[in-house]
């Protein structure tokens, strides 16, 4: 087995050394003279967006085609990236995740780990902007993964940022708040102002959630001082927007319509058509209230046209249950039930088009990872290809040795299952000649007519069997359990051969008897050798000792068992090698206690005569790591 695991790893030194030769030559290649080119174009996509976005998008697939045809894998991600930011901004969310997958693969090529873990961010912003917050999740995990990995401080603070977004959406109060201000803290230890106003604000936002109006004011100011600085017009507008709902909560309906207009402004300036519905939404709200319902009306109008065009299903059904208030208030109730059923339909096919999604999302995934895969082996040469055979006559090698191990290990765990079992049985079951003796002993003492003798002897003997037999159950057991038992043995052998064999138990003081357990029945067959083949029968000044001692160092128990008899050495040489059922019994009971703890079992025999030549017997130790009730 040794061996085969041994060769599998050469295989693998081998297959590695191979790969990196290969990348380190692809590593070598000249970049393209027109790469600052390119990369100049990649900024005008950018800067576009804010301009004029359809010039940007078609200016972007211009750019995309120029450097496929270069072939730089590091230029095609940066485009394809940028791409799908631009789709983004836009709200067409399909767009932009076809464009980020594309970049994945161009990323990897190069490897440039701190780009894919920005893509991966992106990934993950876009399924949570689609309520696909277990996706979204998964995403910003695999983007924290590889910010530290690389130490990128920003992206992890922008990965609590966005976890704490999907915690939000989730309405997990408590975790969005946790989130938002570790975000917050490593923004401040960064001293970066542009997501400084971010957190702010999304902190404001989490507050008026709750209705806590003075403490949402008193993060959305923050986060105004910061957005004036370093912040962009979609920034300005979501902050006015928020601004508007505190003052609509209070019932400043006035405030909250210039707020709500003013951003409206800046959106349709920027184009911010994934925004715009929001702010007719809750333009049309303040409106209501302050009963100007045509023009409510036709800001909801024009919400639901944005949203019929681009999509936006979750900003429809608001359109439309806000226009069920607004004909209800105007007492146009017919109007008011077919548009409150038009919200409750399109709220119900939400949550079932969101298992759908799901679904073709993790569809779309794996057909990516297929073509990503099968576009490698295309562009593989020779050279690979042969990197590709060994790697298979490795996975072989590896397959066939993780069998042989599962093999091996499952006729091992089977070998101690049965072992487990036979255990059970043995110890539940008393050694039939000392059962036979004990009651041969009963039987004399009733026909000399020493009736107390008998009752004494078999009531101790009742005590032991039933001991015995309700510990052969038990994994663990109480250690004046162990001991009672253990008394009730020694005595009864005195009872049997009419002589004081002494023992003395010597008990740590820091043991608590009826608090600490131990695996039953591991003392008694030692003391059942000392008896047996240490002759201790036969010793007038027979005794055993048993000491407990509290380790807390190591947290266990210490047990030794020291007898005066003739002593380990002698015994073998006289029995040769037999082995007592006690033994046996004792061993494996040792082997299965080692497999199924965490911890390893070990007894300790020493003759006391290697000790100091005048003393005689046996003492056995070993120790059992604490275990309480």
């Amino acid at each position: 087995m040794r061996k085969l695991v041994l060769f599998g790893l050469c295989f693998l030194l081998i297959h590695l050394s191979l790969k990196g030769s290969i990348f380190s030559k692809d590593s070598l290649k000249k970049r393209s003279d027109h790469y600052d080119q390119y990369l100049d174009s990649i900024k005008k996509m950018e800067s576009l967006r804010s301009i004029s976005p359809s010039d940007c998008l078609k200016f972007g697939k211009e750019v995309i085609n120029m450097t496929r045809l270069d072939a730089d894998p590091s230029l095609i991600g940066l485009a394809e990236k940028t791409q799908g930011v631009s789709y983004y901004y836009q709200g067409v969310f399909d767009s932009a995740l076809y464009h980020f997958n594309k970049a994945l693969p161009e990323f990897l090529k190069a490897k440039q780990k701190l780009d894919v873990g920005k893509v991966w961010n992106n990934i993950a912003v876009i399924y949570r902007r689609t309520n696909k917050a277990e996706l979204a999740l998964e995403g910003y995990l695999k983007a924290k993964e590889i910010y530290e990995e690389v130490g990128y401080q920003r992206g992890i603070a922008t990965i609590y940022f966005n976890v704490g977004g999907v915690y939000h959406s989730l309405e997990n109060f408590l975790e969005t708040e946790h989130y938002y201000l570790m975000a917050k803290s490593l923004f401040e230890d960064l001293d970066y102002g542009a997501r400084l106003g971010e957190v702010n604000m999304n902190l404001g936002v989490l507050y008026l959630g709750q209705k806590q109006y003075d403490r949402a004011l008193k993060y959305l100011n923050k986060s105004e001082i910061f957005i004036e600085e370093y912040g962009t017009p979609l920034q300005r507008g979501e902050l006015l927007l928020n601004f508007g709902e505190v003052a609509f909560y209070k019932k400043e309906y006035k405030k909250a319509l210039s707020y709500y207009d003013e951003c409206e402004a800046i959106r349709i300036k920027i184009n911010d058509f994934w925004g715009l519905p929001k702010s007719y939404v809750y333009s049309a709200q303040c409106l209501t209230e302050l009963e100007r319902y045509d023009e409510a009306l036709d800001k909801l109008k024009k919400s639901e046209d944005i949203c019929l065009e681009y999509k936006l299903s979750e900003d429809l059904e608001k359109t439309y249950l806000q226009k069920s208030i607004l004909f209800e208030k105007r007492k146009d109730f017919e109007q008011a039930l077919f548009y409150s059923k038009r919200g409750q339909t399109l709220k119900d096919s939400l949550k079932f088009d969101d298992q759908t999604q799901r679904l073709n999302e993790l569809e779309f995934i794996h057909y990516l990872d297929l073509k990503e895969k099968e576009l490698e082996i295309k562009n593989l040469d020779l050279s690979r290809k042969n990197i590709l055979l060994l790697s298979l006559i490795l996975g072989i090698i590896l397959a066939t040795a993780f069998v042989l191990f599962y093999i091996r290990s499952k006729s091992y765990r089977n070998k101690l299952q049965t072992l487990s079992l036979e255990q059970k049985v043995r110890l539940s079951q008393m050694n039939p000649h000392f059962l036979f003796n004990s009651l041969s002993v009963i039987q004399d003492f009733i026909l000399d007519n020493n009736n107390d003798k008998a009752f004494n002897y078999l009531s101790k003997l009742s005590g032991l069997v039933r001991g015995v037999l309700e510990n052969s159950t038990q994994d663990y057991i109480y250690v004046r359990e162990e001991l009672d038992i253990l008394s009730a043995y020694i005595e009864l052998q005195n009872l049997r051969f009419g002589q004081g064999i002494a023992y003395r138990f010597d008990i740590d003081s820091e043991i608590d008897l009826d608090e600490i357990r131990i695996p039953p029945m591991l003392v008694q067959p030692i003391i059942e050798n000392a008896l047996v083949h240490g002759e201790l029968r036969n010793n007038p000044e027979a005794e055993i000792k048993l000491c407990l001692v509290r380790n807390k160092e190591a947290n266990s128990i210490d047990f030794s068992i020291e007898d005066n008899g003739v002593g380990i050495d002698i015994k073998q040489k006289n029995i040769g090698s037999h082995k007592s059922m006690g033994t046996k019994i004792l061993h494996d009971r040792v082997r299965i206690y080692n497999y199924y703890s965490k911890n390893t079992l070990s007894i300790d025999v020493i003759d006391l005569k290697t000790l100091n030549k005048d003393l005689h017997g046996t003492r056995v130790s070993f120790s059992i790591p604490l275990c309480q009730n």
